[in-house]
């Protein structure tokens, strides 16, 4: 073990047997909702990504991540014979302009940590796995 101060990605990650890190677990101040995309998020990146610094970040996000979710359920059972009643359609673009909102911070929280694939790859590289990809069908042909 090494002496000395402990680092920024040594204070965020979890030292589990034979060396091997965890991500530090979801903060208690999330749902179990917003736990799910904590796990998820942490999970889908390399070990060091994140620093204790950015956890507000990271907190928000699966916090917008939700609530996204959430007005989405909202709007899917928004009947369309509810936008001729009084106040219907201006109810419906009010949850819309919501779930734009909700889906612009996710976004920027995501572009702030890097987890967009953009953010994770070189142009080169990128351009070069476009060009190697198989031609056939895609998946939602």
């Amino acid at each position: 073990m090494k002496s000395g101060r402990k680092s920024q990605n040594e204070l965020a990650t979890i030292v589990v047997g034979a060396g091997k890190r965890m991500p530090s677990p979801p903060p208690a101040e999330l749902t179990d909702a917003q736990a799910m995309v904590w796990r998820d998020s942490v999970g889908s990146m390399p070990g060091e990504w994140l620093t204790r610094a950015a956890y507000p970040i990271l907190i928000a996000y699966c916090r917008h991540a939700c609530r996204a979710r959430l007005l989405e359920m909202q709007i899917a059972k928004f009947e369309p014979e509810w936008t001729r009643v009084d106040g219907g359609l201006e109810r419906l673009d009010k949850m819309l302009a919501m779930a734009e909102r909700e889906t612009r911070a996710i976004s920027a929280c995501a572009r702030a940590l890097r987890l967009t694939p953009q953010a994770q790859m070189h142009p080169r590289t990128a351009g070069r796995r476009l060009n190697d990809a198989p031609q056939g069908a895609r998946p939602w042909e």
